[in-house]
């Protein structure tokens, strides 16, 4: 930002070879500028360099760039994280409606399966049936979850006891021929 300062030809209004004066933003409560908030996208050195402009040097302006200009990128930056800010509370709200009619579904397939599980049972000729029904509404035992297609364990052997060892320790050691 000092080296579009210094630069002759820039389109400044203000004399380049002025004294800098020392500079300190303070924040004002009353001006035009609005006071950064925890909520606020506008980050605080943004607002540092707004009120820069809006004070000490709102008399100057440089191609594109002056108080106004800023004010109003803030602005469109505020505006569009309230946009944001809406978007989330819609997916949020979203999400909540999915878990709600997942729940909802998964109740009303488990009264399906019970309803079709006292019609196999009216009917013990539909054998299929019957085996299906089973399927659904059985857990799968632990042994046949670990196992893959081609029928082998996938994972890390189970860990060994230590029963291991203390069999081989209580067993004594033969006898060496002297």
């Amino acid at each position: 930002m000092i080296d579009v300062l210094t630069k002759r030809g820039s389109g400044c209004t203000e004399h380049m070879f002025m004294p800098a004066p020392n500079i300190s933003v303070v924040a004002s409560a009353s001006g035009p500028v609005a006071s950064p908030s925890i909520e606020d996208p506008v980050p605080a050195e943004v607002h540092a360099v707004i009120e820069l402009f809006a004070n000490q040097l709102a008399k100057v302006s440089f191609p594109d760039i002056d108080a106004g200009a800023l004010r109003r990128q803030a602005d469109e930056l505020r505006t569009e994280a309230k946009a944001v800010a809406r978007a989330r509370e819609a997916l949020d709200a979203a999400l909540a409606m999915l878990d709600t009619r997942r729940a909802t579904l998964t109740e009303t397939a488990k009264r399906a399966v019970a309803y079709a599980r006292i019609y196999s049972e009216a009917h013990p000729d539909r054998h299929a049936l019957a085996a299906a029904i089973a399927e659904l509404s059985g857990p799968r035992p632990a042994a046949a979850a670990s196992l893959t297609a081609s029928g082998k364990r996938r994972g890390r052997p189970p860990k060994r006891g230590a029963e291991l060892f203390d069999a081989a320790a209580s067993t004594p050691p033969p006898d060496e021929p002297a």
